[in-house]
């Protein structure tokens, strides 16, 4: 909130140039003397009106009598004679004390003009036009000095003028020297490097006349009465018409020791009387006016910007150390604020209008309202940012924005052109009231670059006021702090300029991409301020006013919410796989939304169909140092590391996710990716997934979920359960609306091989605790145009004897391409029984559960190949527990540490027609290569023969059913090592048997 350049006819010098003399050789140009300040008007004799012999005026916030600039020039004595001005003046910068403002609309008055340049050239300026008198030594060749000695030919007492400016510039105050006619013109703009004080430069000084000194007289009201003798002055008879009739012309030379020419006023019309100065509200340190000047014989650098390089030693530099102001403590600082959101929606996109208003005193008689130094505005709680506008959105750089000082100092100092931030960075507007100027001055509010601004901070703002008719540039760095934990907003402009005004407006941008967001619920809400004026500490604290608005409206147009607790949590899930062909491989898409007004999301889990699977061979784990790596890139700035260079190896990658943020219909996203990893939290693998948190010209760090992969033993279907996913990220709430996963690496996600009506399920956790419990139906289709032939081939070891204990172990081998299975019936021929006397240990489920089968439990091993592993499952055959009249058989699949993934393939054991049976009535509808079932013989053998068994072909009983409902039956012959001649006995009879099974199914 800055403070408007003013314009203060401050003091300036009414230099004169110089006849183009020869300067005499070892003299510097300079000056001899030079003394500056805010007087009073108690000075005595006839130069009162200069200020001589008057008191500083150190009220602050006062109307000075006048402001004074005085000074006079080096000279020297050539050798011919006479003392001459030791160069020929050029330019005068005069650099006015921080605080001290003029305002050019105090005179003539409101609707009238201001003096024209063609006016003060010929007919003379009107006399409520006047705001100071000049008094001005001045040698002219042509014009002999009537005393005959060397010295100034004239000394004139002139008005000076509030002239109308030119375009481009706040303020221009101007004199005519009448013989020889030189237009002095002082010139006024705002410093960028000394925080927007003013500065009066006169420049390229005619060469038509020599300055001896300047004694320059501004007055704090020019309507005042007292003022009426000089007003229309002109110390010469030349253009009488200067004094418009109300003051006798005297002839040159007479009016040496500067008296009025006559008796006669000049009274001003001006009504009512304004002040034209007003004092620094500042009571800190000396006030300090400095002047630099150059002559035409060694003349001053410029620098880029086309101002005077005071570093240039051409440029002669003097300072003048006033005393400090005092009584602070009488000004008044009561200013208000107004702060509204541009929407009563809760939960919903919104701008911001700000409106600060300080009350102005114009009474001449009285003391200036004070000015404001420091502003920090904080808005109520829930009153966030909104992530949404992010999208589009562009921030403005250092050079952009014309940034001088560095990355964390202070003060911050702009240079003085215009701002090139982009269009896009620009997220609010501006406009400033200030009584000296007649028109509001606009301004724009751009989005500063995280870190790489004033503060070094994540997020900062620029206040730009830009009045190209006055040439008011004021540049503004605003800090805006957000509480880590609710992310409201604290902003503050610190070290504003010393310039008054009245009402200070600032409009944020709504609608869809509002910058903020509405808070959840309805209700009054506040925002507070803590002002400081200029006239601090001795004034007291800090003003503090601050203002209410109300939501109204619930989320969405819907009806309040009364607190956070009561916001429903209804988030809406769909998935699926883009292509649901039985047994085909296709991408698998997830999304999870929420309306506005609902929790906040903090965790998901997924269970998977049935069937519903992925092709691990051959994808590497992105490492668990990666996974560190990617999470360590978790501070504001280094998501752009990530997304330029990925922890994870590209070959890991799965999948992306797609993340929404942002209140409205217009949220913003971020995109990351899924990587398959190794086991975590006791899941044998998981998904990582990466997400730079970069949107727009916001890097909010690199975020990580791991998500572990638990795998159901019995069915294999597969369950997602995320870790925490984080609500804020550096104080900016996150405002998730939407996840959306796509997992769609090639040939990866394979559909089940089961048409059967599915359900993929989900669970939604808010941040309040809260779970949603969701599911989306899910089936596949074609399931008819799978075949399902699967082979088996079983055989004996050992013993063929009757009563020998023969080692068993069967194939089986699923064609490629064919439908997984899903139940599997073998009853083993009469030439095998089930010698219960070796039964001799069995697990318990408690104990099988905790992974705690004793080791006499094992009778058997298994092993499982499938084209979506690297590695084979295998693992122990236990007989288990069981609520039968046998014990179940169970084999239990692991896969090796680096993925162990673990799969229980459990078959009930029983008698048919006085044979033993196993079935393995749930099979998880999962492709294998191959499965190989291998059981003990001898001592720990489950199968006795009860026959010879190489006497004759023994055939089992194999019904299997497919996950597409198609049976496939069988009677696979139990093949053993027979001696020589029992082979080549039954030779013919086994060739027959192996022709059969190969056309009549095996």
């Amino acid at each position: 909130m800055r403070r408007l350049a003013t314009l203060a006819a401050c003091s300036a010098l009414a230099l004169l140039a110089l006849a183009p003399a020869a300067q005499a050789e070892g003299t510097e140009f300079g000056l001899e003397s030079f003394s500056a300040g805010f007087l009073n008007g108690d000075g005595t004799g006839i130069h009162a009106i200069f200020g001589n012999g008057a008191t500083a005026d150190t009220r602050a916030g006062g109307h000075p009598f006048l402001q004074q600039t005085n000074f006079d020039f080096t000279t020297i004595v050539p050798p011919a004679g006479g003392t001459f001005p030791s160069g020929n003046l050029k330019d005068v910068v005069v650099k006015l004390p921080a605080g001290f403002t003029g305002n050019p609309l105090a005179t003539p008055g409101p609707g009238k003009p201001r003096c024209s340049l063609s006016a003060l050239e010929t007919s003379g300026c009107p006399l409520d036009t006047a705001v100071g008198v000049v008094h001005v030594p001045v040698a002219a060749s042509s014009s002999p000095n009537p005393s005959g000695t060397s010295g100034p030919n004239l000394i004139f007492n002139l008005p000076v003028h509030n002239m109308e400016p030119v375009y481009g510039e706040p303020a221009l105050l101007g004199f005519l020297i009448p013989f020889p006619q030189i237009l002095v013109l002082l010139h006024f703009h705002l410093d960028p490097q000394r925080n927007y004080a003013l500065t009066a430069t006169i420049s390229n000084v005619s060469t038509a006349g020599t300055a001896y000194s300047s004694n320059l007289a501004v007055w704090g009201v020019p309507a005042d009465p007292v003022h009426d003798p000089w007003r229309g002055s002109s110390g010469a008879p030349y253009i009488s018409a200067s004094n418009n009739g109300c003051l006798d012309d005297t002839p040159p030379g007479f009016n040496i020791d500067g008296a009025p020419s006559s008796t006669g006023l000049c009274p001003s019309d001006a009504q009512p009387p304004k002040p034209f100065l007003i004092d620094p509200t500042s009571c800190e340190g000396p006030v300090k006016t400095t002047i630099s000047v150059d002559s035409w014989q060694e003349q001053g650098a410029l620098d880029a910007e086309g101002e005077p390089d005071l570093a240039d030693p051409n440029w002669k530099t003097y300072t003048e150390e006033g005393p400090a102001m005092s009584g602070c403590n009488q000004l008044d600082f009561s200013p208000t604020i107004e702060a509204r959101p541009t929407t009563n929606v809760a939960d919903a996109p919104s701008g911001l209008d700000f409106h600060l208003h300080i009350p102005q005193n114009e009474d001449p008689e009285g003391l200036a309202e004070a000015e404001l130094r420091d502003a920090v505005v904080t808005l109520p709680e829930g009153m966030a940012l909104n992530p949404g506008a992010a999208d589009g959105l562009a921030a403005c750089t250092p050079a952009q924005i014309g940034l001088v000082t560095a990355v964390g100092q202070t003060p911050v100092r702009f240079n003085g052109t215009r701002p090139n931030c982009p269009d896009a960075s620009k997220i609010g507007s501006l406009r400033l009231d200030s009584p000296l100027i007649e028109h509001p001055l606009a301004g724009s509010v751009y989005l500063a670059s995280q870190e790489r601004n004033p503060f070094g901070s994540l997020v900062a703002i620029y206040a730009v006021i830009d009045d190209p008719e006055t040439g008011i540039l004021i540049k503004l760095a605003g800090r805006v702090e957000l509480d880590p934990k609710t992310g409201r907003l604290t902003t503050s402009f610190a070290e504003n300029a010393q310039q008054p005004f009245g009402d200070f407006r600032l409009h944020f941008f709504g609608g869809a991409r509002g910058t903020l967001r509405t808070p959840l619920t309805c209700g009054q809400f506040k925002t507070s301020s803590s002002l400081t004026p200029w006239s601090a500490p001795e004034s007291g604290p800090p003003a503090t006013p601050s203002d209410s608005f109300a939501i109204a409206t619930g989320p969405g147009g819907g009806p309040c919410l009364t607190s956070a607790a009561t916001a429903p949590h209804s988030p809406a899930f769909s998935a699926g796989t883009e292509s649901p062909a039985a047994g085909a491989f296709s991408p698998f898409l997830l999304k999870f939304t929420r309306p506005d007004g609902s929790q906040e999301l903090t965790a998901i889990n997924e269970t998977l169909p049935p069937g519903l699977s992925g092709r691990l061979a051959g994808i590497p784990y992105c490492p668990e140092a990666a996974i560190a790596a990617a999470a360590a890139r978790s501070h504001p700035g280094e998501g752009a590391l990530e997304k330029a260079s990925p922890s994870c190896p590209a070959a890991s990658e799965v999948g992306t996710v797609n993340v929404g943020a942002g209140a409205g219909p217009n949220p913003v996203y971020a995109q990351g990716h899924a990587y398959l990893a190794g086991p975590y939290k006791g899941a044998p693998l998981s998904l990582a997934v990466v997400t730079p948190a970069v949107a727009g010209p916001f890097d909010l760090g690199t975020v990580v979920v791991r998500n572990p992969l638990f795998v159901d033993p019995s069915t294999a279907r597969i369950t997602v359960k995320s870790d925490p996913i984080p609500t804020a990220l550096a104080g900016i709430p996150l405002d998730i609306r939407s996840i959306a996963v796509r997992i769609d690496r090639d040939r990866f996600t394979l559909n089940p091989t089961s048409c059967d009506p599915m359900e993929i399920g989900a669970e939604a956790l808010s941040a309040l605790g809260q779970t949603a419990s969701l599911s989306t139906r899910f089936q596949v289709g074609g399931c008819a145009a799978l075949g399902f032939k699967p082979r088996l081939q079983m055989r004996l070891f050992g013993g063929t004897n009757r009563g020998a204990h023969p080692r068993f172990r069967a194939i089986l081998t699923p064609r490629p391409g064919d439908a997984n299975i899903a139940s599997v019936s073998v009853a083993l021929p009469h030439s095998e029984f089930l010698d219960q006397g070796h039964i001799h240990t069995i697990c318990t489920r408690v104990q099988f559960a905790a992974n705690q089968c004793p080791a006499d439990s094992i009778y058997g091993r298994a092993r499982a190949l499938s084209p979506l592993l690297d590695h084979p499952l295998e693992g122990p055959v236990y007989l288990r527990s069981s609520s039968n009249k046998l014990p179940d058989l169970v084999a239990a699949l692991r896969g090796p540490d680096s993925q162990p993934i673990e799969v229980e393939v459990a078959g009930r054991i029983d008698s048919i027609h006085g044979g033993l049976r196993s079935t393995f009535e749930t099979v998880p509808d999962q492709p294998v290569t191959k499965f190989i079932l291998t059981m003990q013989g001898g001592k720990k053998g489950l199968l006795v023969n009860s026959t010879g068994i190489c006497r004759a072909t023994h055939r089992a009983t194999v019904k299997m059913d497919g996950q597409n409902g198609k049976a496939h039956d069988f009677r696979p012959p139990l093949r053993a090592k027979c001696k020589h001649k029992q082979r080549k006995k039954h030779r013919g009879h086994h060739k027959k048997s192996a022709g059969r099974h190969r056309h009549g199914g095996q």
